[in-house]
């Protein structure tokens, strides 16, 4: 939960701040995350296996206007609550939709194994960090909304050539198809929650390079110095003791911006 009010006296000026920036979430919410991000959200794979069914609404209410996204019988929603108070819930109706790592015996030997989340007690921790964790995932793709920064001080940094370690990196081109694509994949909701490796950018922008191993190892090289190139712009960051990478926060305002830019139509920018 974000809090826009702090003190009774500061009432009236958060909730005009709240009034001012929640259109622009509401609209956010049901234009850019489409069925793969509300997966992810909600911790479910975005693959073949999953035969259910994913859906966004947006509601107004006496009490506000409410966003709400479900992946079958379990959901999560934004709303304005009091009009000064910005929620995230996370609602689980069908824990069995997701598993949790668990102690048990087999032939006398102690091992863990997965197990379906219980509706009892005793899975109630978990519960409450996978909630957490899925109302944090909501609010980290809302951040791209609505920053007062003017946008030149997020795409002039990156537009500069970078020099680490005595090495010059390339200037990063925000607007050019290239790098749109590029943005638009890391951007996918599939990678919100445990990264993306090398591998998983190749079979997203060079699709055919699997079918040939020479060309796969020369995509394969490209990306490395791609990823490179991002980590050196600070839009990506490499997750510690592993081959996987994440979008940081500074990296998914920069390609949000960008593609918002290239996207819009020149009525709406010379407004």
């Amino acid at each position: 939960m974000v809090r826009f009010l702090k003190n009774p006296t500061t009432k009236a000026r958060d909730a005009a701040s709240l009034a001012t920036i929640y259109p622009s979430l509401t609209r956010h919410a049901i234009e850019a995350f489409d069925s793969p991000r509300v997966l992810r959200f909600l911790g479910r794979r975005t693959n073949i296996l999953f035969n259910g069914e994913a859906k966004s609404e947006r509601a107004k209410r006496t009490e506000g206007v409410r966003v709400k996204h479900w992946v079958e019988e379990n959901s999560i929603k934004m709303y304005d609550k009091q009009g000064s108070v910005l929620r995230i819930e996370t609602t689980i109706n069908n824990p069995k939709r997701f598993r949790v790592l668990r102690k048990t015996t087999l032939n006398g030997k102690s091992s863990l194994k997965w197990y379906y989340m219980r509706k009892g007690i005793a899975d109630i921790p978990r519960r409450v960090e996978f909630s957490h964790a899925a109302n944090e995932r909501y609010l980290e793709a809302l951040s791209v909304v609505a920053d007062p920064s003017p946008s030149h001080l997020l795409l002039d940094p990156v537009s500069k050539r970078r020099v680490v370690k005595a090495r010059s990196y390339r200037l990063l081109r925000p607007i050019a198809p290239d790098e749109a694509e590029v943005f638009r994949t890391l951007l996918r909701g599939e990678f919100n929650i445990q990264g993306f490796r090398n591998k998983d950018l190749r079979q997203q922008l060079d699709p055919h390079s699997e079918k040939d191993r020479s060309r796969r190892r020369k995509s394969s090289a490209r990306i490395t110095r791609l990823l490179r190139l991002l980590r050196v712009h600070s839009i990506i960051h490499r997750i510690s003791g592993t081959r996987y990478c994440r979008v940081s926060k500074h990296g998914r305002q920069v390609m949000a911006l960008a593609l918002s830019l290239r996207d819009a139509n020149t009525e709406s920018l010379a407004a």
